[in-house]
């Protein structure tokens, strides 16, 4: 089974993180099971940063036409599967549309086995700007009175890239902000963006005091297995019907994607 991991950043410009997401997936996925780590291309956020970008509508919205791109390439190179992995649903339910593999979100994954491990979860972020966008797919997803406040760690980028090299100041505002979640009612702990949340995993960082800590990489990646299992043994394949289901015409998907990605 070959699953497409698909993030949000430039691999390369965060050091460490490829090698540690290879040697995460390496852990939870079948032996038989290769995923392939792909990030934006070179260049996506030239003198900014993912984080600086995810703040504005606008500019994540502009995002997703490479992302659907990826996806339909997974597909047309016969991967079984794709995992999305970014906190929000940047082109997730689009990107359902357009190809008959399972196509798994990472922010998605981790609530759904969240409400598995307990009642209420907390997503613990440092990106502020990200509340309303991820409080509003939580409505959507029909979890919103499984969700504890959400919490913001004290942390720039900067700092949260130079993680891998440099894990304390990550692990202390990540543990801080996991007290105040949990006094908030938090039962279950999501790391909610994907370089800090490698970084916890990284160091061992599965658990506060009772509280478990989600696993998003590998519910995301498990559950894009579990699909692309499913498919293959049980037939099962996305829905194909209504505004988020149906396949577009694939002439009017040639002609308005390039467009789209100019």
């Amino acid at each position: 089974m070959r699953i497409w991991h698909q993030g949000l950043v430039e691999l390369a410009a965060t050091p460490g993180y490829e090698e540690a997401l290879r040697r995460h997936a390496a852990a939870v996925c079948h032996p038989e099971t290769e995923v392939v780590l792909h990030g934006m291309p070179a260049g996506s956020f030239a003198e900014t940063s993912p984080a600086e970008v995810a703040r504005h509508a606008a500019l994540t919205t502009l995002l997703t036409p490479t992302l659907l791109a990826h996806v339909l390439q997974a597909e047309q190179e016969g991967f079984d599967a794709v995992a999305l992995a970014i906190l929000q649903w940047v082109g997730l339910r689009e990107a359902r549309t357009l190809v008959d593999i399972p196509v798994v979100g990472y922010g998605e994954a981790a609530m759904h086995l969240a409400c598995q491990l307990g009642h209420r979860f907390a997503i613990i972020a440092f990106n502020p700007d990200l509340l309303d966008f991820v409080e509003e797919q939580v409505v959507l997803s029909g979890l919103r009175h499984r969700m504890a406040p959400f919490q913001v760690m004290e942390l720039d980028y900067p700092t949260v890239a130079r993680g891998f090299l440099d894990p304390t100041p990550l692990v202390r505002a990540f543990e801080a902000a996991a007290q105040r979640a949990l006094a908030a009612g938090a039962e279950v702990l999501i790391p909610g963006q994907m370089v800090f949340a490698e970084v916890l995993w990284q160091n061992g960082l599965h658990r506060v005091g009772e509280a478990p800590v989600v696993d998003a990489l590998g519910a995301c990646l498990k559950t894009a297995e579990l699909l692309a299992t499913l498919q293959r043994a049980s037939g099962i394949r996305p829905a194909r019907r209504g505004f988020f289901g149906a396949r577009p015409p694939a002439a009017a998907l040639a002609r308005l994607l390039p467009r789209a990605e100019r």
